[in-house]
C-alpha cells in the first residue's frame, strides 16, 4: 500500500465533495439543534439521558448517510467506471474511505455535537460543566465501536447495491438484527429451558424472569473479553475486508 497514494485519495475526496460536506455539516448542526429543541419542548415526556439519545440518533443517521456516500459513484455506470479507473489499488481506495468515514467523520461529528449541545444548554439556562455529555460515563463510548460495525455494513452496501443502496442496506441491517436477536433468544431458550427469557443482547447479556423478578445475566469476565475483542475489532475488520473483496471483484 502506497501512503502517498492514500493521502492523494483522501485529498481528492475532500476536494471534489467539499461543498457537499460543508452543506451536510450545516444540516447536521441544524438537525442536532432541532432534536435538542424538540426534547426541550416536550421535556416532560422524556426522562433519562436526553443528550445520549440525541448523540446516538444523530451519529447513526449522519454516519449512515456519510458512509454510504463513500462509494456513491456506483449509483451510475459512468461514475462507477470512473471510480474503478482511478490509478490506485482497491485496498487504497477502501482504506481511504474507511479513514474518512470513521476517523474524520467521528472527529467532526463529536465537535459538531458539542457545539449544538452548547447552544442547547445555553438556551435552556443550564450551561455548566456537569451538564455536558461525558462519553466515558456508564460505558457510553461503546457506541463508537457499534458505529464501526455500522460503518462497515454501510460501506459494504454501497459497493453491493448500485441503486438505492442506503435504503436497501438499512432494510438488510434491520432484517439481520431481527434474525440475530431471534436466533440468540432461541439458543438461550434451548440452553436454559427452565428460564423465561425476557430479552437478550447478543455477545453481551440476557434478562430472564424468576418468580416475578427480572434477573440480568452478564458474560463472565473471561468470555466478555473475547466477546468485546470480536465485536470491537474482528467484526469491523472482517466487514472492511469484505468491502475490499467486493471492490476487487468489480475491478475484474
Amino acid at each position: 500500500m502506497n501512503y502517498s497514494t492514500l493521502s492523494l485519495l483522501i485529498k481528492r475526496q475532500f476536494k471534489e465533495h467539499y461543498k457537499t460536506y460543508v452543506t451536510g455539516l450545516l444540516v447536521l448542526l441544524v438537525l442536532l439543534i432541532f432534536m435538542f429543541l424538540v426534547v426541550h419542548q416536550w421535556k416532560d415526556s422524556f426522562s433519562g439521558a436526553v443528550q445520549n439519545g440525541v448523540f446516538v440518533i444523530g451519529l447513526f443517521i449522519a454516519g449512515g448517510v456519510f458512509s454510504n456516500s463513500m462509494f456513491g459513484e456506483f449509483s451510475s455506470p459512468q461514475s462507477g467506471m470512473w471510480l474503478l479507473s482511478i490509478p490506485a489499488k482497491a485496498s487504497e481506495k477502501v482504506v481511504s474511505s474507511i479513514v474518512i468515514s470513521t476517523v474524520f467523520f467521528l472527529l467532526v461529528y463529536v465537535i459538531t455535537f458539542y457545539v449544538a449541545d452548547f447552544f442547547y444548554l445555553l438556551f435552556a439556562g443550564s450551561l455548566k460543566f456537569e451538564s455536558i455529555l461525558n462519553p466515558f460515563k456508564n460505558d457510553f463510548y461503546q457506541f463508537f465501536f457499534i458505529y464501526l460495525i455500522f460503518n462497515g455494513l454501510m460501506l459494504l452496501g454501497s459497493v453491493i447495491f448500485n441503486k438505492n443502496s442506503l435504503i436497501k442496506m438499512l432494510l438488510a441491517i434491520a432484517i439481520l438484527f431481527i434474525i440475530l436477536n431471534y436466533l440468540n433468544g432461541l439458543l438461550l431458550s434451548l440452553l436454559i429451558p427452565e428460564a423465561n427469557i425476557v430479552s437478550s443482547i447478543t455477545f453481551d447479556s440476557f434478562l430472564f424472569s424468576h418468580h416475578g423478578e427480572n434477573v440480568k445475566v452478564f458474560l463472565s469476565d473471561h468470555i466478555n473479553f473475547y466477546s468485546a475483542l470480536f465485536v470491537r475489532i474482528i467484526l469491523p475488520i472482517a466487514l472492511w475486508v469484505l468491502v475490499w473483496l467486493k471492490l476487487k471483484e468489480k475491478e475484474i
